[in-house]
């Protein structure tokens, strides 16, 4: 199930990648609401922070995150519908051809119920939940990265590209030294109330170096896929986070072996970076 939910988000996103034609567009907005009117068509739909009014024909997915999906009577999805935060409102004569799936406050009730009756099916859903809002997390600081301070990043990025046996080793030392350093904050006064803000300086080097690493993957495989795309840190980093999150659950450890080597390359890109800029100055 979990599998699933990441499979039609990053897909959902991936989708935007290819430019959009008159019989076959896709449809992404944040912070607005969506109608497809009767006689439209798109082939999958997407909003973050909006409603989705579908009245024509969707070919593949529609997805709302912190949103809703309103289904009119002749509303026809031929793929799945997906509702993370938001309702799904369905119409007596529309057509829907896949799954629907709403995760809210009220599924979540549900699922702590089952938990608690000893169900794997709520501690499942739970699971999801917590990795869907991780996920989102993650992705809203990506956007604002993106948008507000995208130099930064491609700082970073391009540390990673251009160093990469010196980020893995940054990063490798870096992560043996964690333990340590803590340990010797603990011992002093002054050192355990450094503790908090360290440890908040570290968690934030850790999900940037993520992110960095991220958008390098995303150009990564944009660019093998599609000849002449021009360039956009946004999309890069997009399918980057995704196409992690989906390996991150492959089993055997594997999944957990990638992430922690790109948070590790990305460790080390962020210390790279700031190194540099001290020598600089």
């Amino acid at each position: 199930m979990r599998f699933k939910f990441t499979a039609i988000i990053a897909a959902a996103f991936i989708l935007f990648l290819s430019p959009p034609v008159e019989a076959k567009k896709n449809i992404f907005k944040v912070g607005s609401d969506i109608t497809l009117e009767e006689g439209q068509e798109a082939n999958s739909v997407v909003v973050v922070g909006g409603q989705i009014t579908v009245n024509g024909l969707v070919k593949k997915n529609v997805l709302a995150i912190a949103g809703s999906v309103v289904l009119t009577n002749k509303a026809v999805v031929r793929g799945n519908v997906v509702v993370v935060g938001g309702v799904v409102a369905k119409g007596s004569g529309s057509q829907i051809f896949g799954d629907i799936t709403e995760i809210n406050s009220s599924t979540l009730s549900d699922a702590i119920t089952s938990a608690m009756r000893g169900e794997l099916d709520g501690w499942s859903l739970i699971l999801n939940i917590i990795s869907l809002c991780f996920f989102a997390i993650i992705l809203i600081i990506a956007l604002i990265m993106t948008l507000l301070i995208p130099r930064s990043l491609a700082i970073i990025a391009n540390a990673i590209h251009t160093n990469k046996i010196k980020s893995l080793l940054w990063g490798f030392l870096t992560t043996l030294m964690i333990v340590p350093f803590f340990m010797l904050l603990a011992i002093s006064i002054i050192g355990i109330f450094l503790i908090p803000l360290a440890f908040t300086a570290l968690l934030l080097a850790a999900i940037v170096g993520f992110i960095a690493f991220s958008s390098l993957l995303g150009n990564f495989i944009i660019t093998k896929i599609f000849h002449g795309y021009k360039k956009s840190l946004v999309k890069e980093t997009l399918v980057g986070l995704s196409l992690l999150w989906i390996l991150g659950w492959i089993p055997f450890y594997i999944g957990m072996l990638i992430k922690v080597l790109a948070i590790t390359f990305g460790l080390g890109g962020v210390w790279l970076t700031l190194t540099r800029r001290k020598t600089n100055h």
